[in-house]
């Protein structure tokens, strides 16, 4: 068993950078936008923003063109 919070996982995390996406009806984001965004939000920190990034491409939704995310799906 692990104390890690699962709302800050990199899968959920991930999750809300998509939601985040749809929200604005947009294909791509800036990272500065992500971050404003969800700073204020308890689980926040610029790693866990990290990790969710890297899961997204991991699974090959998304890709980067320096400062935006760009959704591929």
């Amino acid at each position: 068993m692990t104390d890690e919070d699962t709302a800050a996982s990199a899968p959920i995390v991930a999750y809300r950078i998509l939601r985040l996406l749809e929200e604005k009806g947009a294909y791509k984001i800036s990272i500065f936008d992500v971050a404003e965004k969800f700073k204020g939000e308890r689980w926040f920190s610029i790693n866990r923003i990290h990790l969710g990034m890297l899961f997204l491409f991991a699974l090959g939704l998304v890709d980067f063109d320096q400062p935006y995310i760009v959704k591929h799906a």
